[in-house]
């Protein structure tokens, strides 16, 4: 065997792994910076502070759910202007989780689930990075009472 086809033999497998590495930290920073916009709404919800909450949303976010088995559709404004800016009475009885990420290039999806002592709600956010940040765009949620 030639020289250089030992150095390319044995080079490859490497440029491979390098590369591999690469994308897997890249993928795990923008795993992240979707996590860390989430975090906004889930540190919103907790301290009732509508600030924290703005720091998740682009500013013509849309939230969706049903209602009467109609689609209402509310705007963030809205939706900020209803936070007491205060943390619930109940607060440490409430669970929040991020259950599951997922994105292709500048577009995400996160499943989040708050769980408070009468109601079981499952939030999917839609996100998108824009200027280099990602927001959430639109929020669809349902709500169980228990």
């Amino acid at each position: 065997m030639q020289m250089k086809s030992l150095v390319l033999l044995l080079t490859l497998p490497l440029a491979a792994l390098v590369f591999s590495t690469s994308t897997l930290w890249q993928q795990a920073d923008e795993t992240e910076a979707i996590r860390q916009a989430v975090q906004y709404y889930i540190d919103g919800h907790a301290t009732g502070d509508p600030e924290i909450m703005a720091k998740a949303f682009h500013p013509t976010a849309r939230l969706q759910y049903m209602r009467n088995d109609e689609v209402t559709v509310r705007s963030l404004e809205s939706y900020l202007g209803g936070m007491r800016g205060e943390p619930a009475a109940d607060e440490a009885e409430r669970e929040r989780r991020v259950v599951m990420v997922d994105y292709t290039g500048t577009a995400a999806v996160a499943k989040i689930e708050l769980d408070y002592p009468g109601l079981f709600i499952t939030d999917y956010m839609q996100l998108l990075k824009l200027d280099g940040e990602w927001k959430i765009v639109n929020k669809i949620y349902h709500v169980q009472r228990k």
